[in-house]
């Protein structure tokens, strides 16, 4: 058999194990993520206790809710943080931390991004070795059809295989970048309800 067909079955065999690497990459991913947006969802107490409970309850409950990985909660105290209750100094504060907390939500969203629009361009790859390696066997041994056969079967997997990192992928990135959308507008939404109540209470 010719150097290079050997050299494109080895090729489509490398492909197939990158994209069975980048399946295990993207499953530890979305197991981390859902992990973690276990723990940072909205808080259904987060609107009455910023609007209606004294500092102090706010307090406690920020802290309880902060500790448990609410981002709600984690920019409450960062607007309680602020002693002169300034609410250009809250803004900034809560700002910082929702930067700080945005960057943890979204870690590794990049990679089911780059795998969701690459791995089936990764698995076309594999195919298209494959169908050279057939070609070259059907070139080399034209009564071995079945050897052709086979080539044609494990080129077409590799497309399969890219389709399947890529689909879970792209529904993982939808799922869990909606997740981190809502708890972020969730905490810039008691961020304006404490700056309101800090003006009231000024007024008041």
């Amino acid at each position: 058999m010719p150097t290079w067909i050997l050299l494109t079955q080895f090729g489509s065999y490398v492909v197939l194990l990158i994209l069975i690497g980048l399946s295990v990459w993207s499953v530890t991913i979305m197991i981390d993520r859902y992990r973690l947006f276990k723990t940072v969802k909205p808080s259904a107490e987060g609107k009455k206790q910023v609007s209606e409970a004294s500092w102090a309850d706010m307090e406690t409950w920020a802290a309880k809710e902060a500790k448990l990985g609410s981002v709600p909660a984690r920019a409450t105290q960062a607007a309680l943080s602020i002693g002169n209750r300034n609410p250009d100094a809250i803004d900034r504060a809560v700002r910082s931390t929702l930067t700080e907390e945005r960057i943890r939500l979204e870690k590794g969203f990049t990679v089911l991004a780059t795998l969701g629009s690459n791995a089936p361009f990764i698995g076309l790859f594999g195919t298209v070795l494959g169908i050279i390696e057939a070609f070259g066997k059907l070139s080399s041994q034209q009564s071995n059809t079945q050897a052709v056969i086979g080539s044609v079967s494990e080129a077409l997997i590799a497309t399969a295989v890219g389709l399947f990192v890529a689909i879970p992928a792209v529904v993982a990135y939808n799922v869990f970048g909606k997740a981190a959308k809502a708890t972020l507008t969730e905490a810039e939404v008691l961020r304006d309800l404490f700056v309101a109540r800090v003006l009231s209470e000024r007024k008041g």
